[in-house]
């Protein structure tokens, strides 16, 4: 006959009882002991108030002041942790990357820009803004399909030609190599092969003269791609700017509208309806026995 006893559940050692003698104040909320001394100084009190209120004069009623002062506890515990859940739903849900994740604007590339440039430590300059911004409407306004040539664009987009002289400038290109390179027709545009015995001229730079010189060797259709590429590049630059610059009042809103886990804070309801309903009965007998003992 096989021993039934090994079928039987429940902790065996002394360790596993230990452990399940513990289960019960988990989380805290069922748990029979006090959790800390707090609690066990908040019974105390509320059962001294209690007895100020209603004086009890029989064993029943003491035994119900403490029910009262132990539903009291126990609901001044599961407010306490409603706020704590509260508290830190509003905490995972203020990160900047969760607020980044909700931008509903149906573009990972857009969402992954927004991650990045928040990551560099971004801030915004007014001053840049307002430029890109007027580049942009400067070349929007054109139909690329007529950008024939540099003198065009030197004709028709005045800011933007400043724009591209600057960039050109600032990577001592020249026109022809830098509108190469943005266009990705040139795989090896500002190398420069040094042979041995030669020191590299880092103080030489091209003057404007020599940025422009080469301009006549852009085809129209890669000044055409340049165009479109900047104009895309620059919108969706703009578009993030603007998105992190409302950043922060996105992040606090999200923080206002947390709320913890469902499941959790439909728990947390049960107990303190349970708890509520509890302390009324309660208090009803406690009345009801006065009541009758009065009458007597």
């Amino acid at each position: 006959m096989p021993d039934e006893t090994k079928y039987i559940g429940g902790p065996k050692s002394d360790e596993t009882k230990a452990i399940s003698s513990r289960n019960s104040i988990t989380h805290g909320l069922t748990a029979r002991k006090w959790i800390n001394d707090s609690e066990q100084e908040l019974f105390d009190m509320t059962v001294k108030a209690l007895m100020v209120d209603f004086n009890p004069q029989t064993y029943i009623e003491n035994i119900l002041i403490s029910k009262m002062a132990e539903c009291s506890v126990r609901l001044m515990r599961i407010q306490n942790r409603e706020n704590a859940m509260f508290d830190l739903a509003s905490s995972e849900a203020g990160h900047p990357e969760e607020s980044i994740k909700s931008l509903d604007n149906s573009s990972d590339k857009l969402t992954q820009a927004v991650r990045d440039a928040y990551s560099e430590n971004w801030h915004l300059d007014p001053g840049t803004f307002v430029k890109k911004m007027t580049i942009i409407d400067e070349v929007d306004r054109q139909n690329l399909s007529d950008i024939s040539g540099w003198i065009y664009v030197e004709d028709n987009m005045p800011i933007t030609t400043n724009y591209i002289i600057k960039k050109c400038t600032n990577e001592n290109l020249n026109l022809f190599d830098f509108i190469s390179r943005e266009t990705d027709q040139s795989k090896n545009i500002g190398i420069k092969i040094i042979f041995a015995g030669d020191e590299p001229d880092e103080d030489i730079s091209l003057s404007i003269e020599e940025i422009i010189e080469s301009a006549h060797k852009i085809s129209a259709s890669s000044l055409q791609k340049y165009f479109d590429k900047l104009l895309h590049s620059l919108a969706k630059d703009t578009q993030v700017q603007l998105i992190l610059k409302d950043l922060g009042p996105r992040i606090q809103q999200i923080k206002d509208a947390a709320i913890p886990d469902t499941q959790k804070l439909s728990l947390i309801q049960r107990y303190r309806t349970a708890d509520e309903r509890q302390f009324s009965k309660t208090l009803g007998e406690l009345l009801e026995l006065q009541k009758i003992r009065n009458n007597i």
